[in-house]
């Protein structure tokens, strides 16, 4: 590696006509090394294509599992597999052979679904996928206990005007059943609801039904446009969480609904891997250019098969807290 430092001092000017000399000289040399050497065929190893996957299940619902593969070389997107051979185990019990569903106009690609079976809470799962020209790749995850939420509550409260519409900036304080005696991950998910209205020729408030609106903290932005997602390990024991956050409407066509929190309980593998997705944002402007290792729970291939559960609660603000 070269040492930017030492580079700089030794930096100095080169007159033009000197350049060109030294050029010539090198441009020289260049050529006749080339013509007297004979042609040597370079073996380079050509890393070969993994499968990837891309899994996240919830007890009581199918499991969807996305199956792609790594190009050997460039930049080009994963290529989609659609003839894998996918099953799923209880334990030691094979659950179900999964189900290929091509992908339609409004979904990215196609997904494997298990059609009868559910997974449940505490139970180990264990993926395993072959495809022709692959290596086979399993996984293993299980879903843990939900944790409650205890309340939910707003403070310091302030509402101020900007670009014509209105901010609120507030605390949302947050209290959930944290088991104290094992650990346990978490991602929170909070997003603010806004009920859009027309007025009729007649004069009358239409109401519609209530929308996901920008929500977001003075540090950060709102994952996929609506949601802040925070991930967190366990918590101190009696203390209550709290977010700075910002709500934003329109007074002109919106009115102030609910604040959706969502309380995700989330297997090891679900938090590490989102974890790691997370860091590169942390590094933003340190002028770090580190290698980035994303977290990968999938034996011989990439990606995560991830299992996780999940509360929700609202919260209806008067705005006079």
């Amino acid at each position: 590696m070269i040492d930017k430092g030492l580079f700089l001092l030794t930096m100095r000017y080169v007159p033009l006509t000197t350049l060109l000399r030294q050029s010539g000289v090198l441009f020289l040399s260049f050529f006749v090394f080339v013509a007297c050497e004979e042609a040597v065929d370079l073996e380079f190893d050509v890393p070969k294509s993994k499968l990837v996957l891309s899994s996240s299940f919830y007890p009581a619902e199918p499991v969807i599992l996305r199956v792609s593969a790594t190009r050997p070389r460039g930049n080009a997107p994963a290529q989609e597999i659609s003839d894998a051979q996918v099953s799923l185990f209880e334990g030691n019990k094979l659950a179900e052979v999964l189900t290929y569903y091509p992908g339609t106009e409004t979904a990215a690609g196609g997904s494997y679904r298990t059609v009868h079976f559910r997974p449940e809470v505490g139970h180990e799962y264990t993926i395993h996928v072959s495809a022709p020209g692959y290596d086979p790749v399993t996984a293993i995850s299980s879903i843990p206990e939900p944790v409650a939420i205890n309340s939910l509550a707003v403070k310091n409260l302030t509402v101020m005007e900007e670009e014509g519409e209105f901010v609120y900036d507030y605390y949302l304080q947050i209290d959930y059943a944290d088991p104290a005696t094992e650990t346990n991950y978490y991602d929170l998910r909070i997003s603010q609801l806004v009920v859009p209205f027309k007025i009729t020729a007649r004069g009358d408030t239409l109401r519609l039904d209530p929308v996901p609106k920008a929500v977001s903290t003075p540090t950060q932005a709102a994952m996929e446009g609506n949601t802040v997602s925070l991930l967190l390990q366990d918590k101190q024991a009696e203390s209550i969480l709290e977010v700075h956050l910002q709500s934003r409407l329109n007074p002109e066509n919106e009115l102030l609904d609910r604040i959706v929190a969502e309380l995700r309980t989330v297997s090891p593998e679900y938090y590490f891997y989102q974890r790691s997705l997370a860091l590169p944002n942390d590094l933003g402007g340190t002028g770090l250019d580190e290698p980035v290792i994303y977290f990968n729970n999938v034996e011989s291939g990439l990606g995560v098969f991830a299992g996780y559960n999940s509360v929700q609660r609202d919260y209806f603000p008067s705005y006079h807290d």
